[in-house]
């Protein structure tokens, strides 16, 4: 990381995570034994990816439709990582991302983007939120926006969105020293 900063690249931690209709439970009182009910009208399974990245004074989230197209479902990929690179590259040209091994990080199609535009790279284990504080994140928004209904796709995103502008998430991260 230091040979990185004299090279005067902009250094973030990165990960992703799903946000789903379906109703997150954060805090409550229930029954005993009784697993909590709650009738949806809309589509539960719908969902939207959440791509972010941060340093302990900036923070940038792209978000991602994950709803289901004529019954195929859409999951995190290699194209979206592209796209979210390609954002991060037209604002920060030298860069360096820590994140993790998921597979969308190690496809060709993300390597060769990221080698063919100096985008450096260091990878750590998957799901470590103790490497990671972009994982914290992820827990802060959705305990923030949970126990929440949300009329449809649209409002939860709306939602999720201002909260991440909201927060200052960035308070996690001075232990990294960025």
């Amino acid at each position: 990381m230091l040979a990185a900063k004299r090279e005067g690249r902009a250094i973030f931690v990165e990960d992703e995570s799903t946000f789903s209709l379906r109703p997150y439970a954060v805090r409550g009182w229930y029954l005993r034994k009784k697993k909590p009910v709650a009738l949806m009208t809309h589509r539960p399974h719908d969902r939207f990816y959440a791509f972010g990245i941060a340093n302990g004074s900036k923070e940038h989230f792209r978000f991602f439709d994950g709803r289901t197209k004529k019954k195929h479902k859409i999951c995190i990929n290699s194209r979206m990582t592209v796209v979210f690179l390609r954002y991060l590259h037209s604002r920060y040209p030298k860069l360096l991302l820590i994140w993790d091994e998921a597979s969308n990080h190690s496809s060709k199609l993300t390597r060769g983007y990221a080698e063919k535009h100096d985008i450096k790279l260091l990878e750590i284990p998957t799901a470590s939120p103790e490497l990671n504080p972009e994982e914290q994140v992820w827990l802060a928004l959705k305990t923030s926006t949970g126990n929440t209904f949300y009329e449809n796709y649209d409002a939860f995103l709306k939602a999720v969105k201002k909260k991440s502008r909201e927060k200052n998430l960035t308070k996690m991260f001075k232990y990294l020293g960025l």
